[in-house]
């Protein structure tokens, strides 16, 4: 599955305290399934993605940001559906005063579409996330975060 290291990079490319602390943060995957039509060999994988955050001393928007930008371009269903994007979840336990760990949940899909090459062994592909059709309003998700990707900020 690979929107666990694309997060990371993500985080590492935009948050200056990831990229101090690289061994004081991971993401990973904690629970999934996997769902098929039965009508084709391609599928999807439906995890919950875990971003943990060791002794962070900085501000919950400092990580909040950049995973809002991740998800406009790799989970942007998250975003846009307001059902949907109560399943983003965050926790948080006080080591002291000037410390925390915080624990970020994702609910991410990952399509994979299933073909044979040329020796007709099976080949997964895993797709891009569709883009949504409806035009995004002055000031939403899109004006905010389209470029971020670009200009490696968030």
């Amino acid at each position: 599955m690979l929107k666990a290291d694309s997060l990371r990079e993500a985080l590492t490319r935009t948050n200056k305290w990831c990229r101090a602390n690289p061994d004081a943060f991971t993401v990973f995957i904690e629970e999934g399934n996997i769902e098929t039509t039965g009508e084709t060999a391609s599928f999807m994988y439906r995890y919950s993605l875990v971003l943990f955050v060791m002794n962070f001393a900085g501000e919950l928007d400092d990580f909040t940001l950049p995973l809002m930008a991740w998800l406009w371009h790799n989970q942007p269903d998250l975003l846009l559906n307001p059902e949907k994007n109560s399943g983003i979840k965050f926790t948080t336990l006080i080591n002291n005063d000037d410390t925390a760990d915080v624990l970020f949940e994702l609910p991410v899909r990952e399509r994979v579409k299933v073909t044979l090459d040329e020796n007709n062994t099976p080949h997964a592909e895993h797709l891009p996330e569709p883009r949504s059709r409806i035009p995004a309003p002055d000031g939403g998700w899109g004006d905010v975060f389209e470029r971020v990707r670009e200009e490696g900020a968030a």
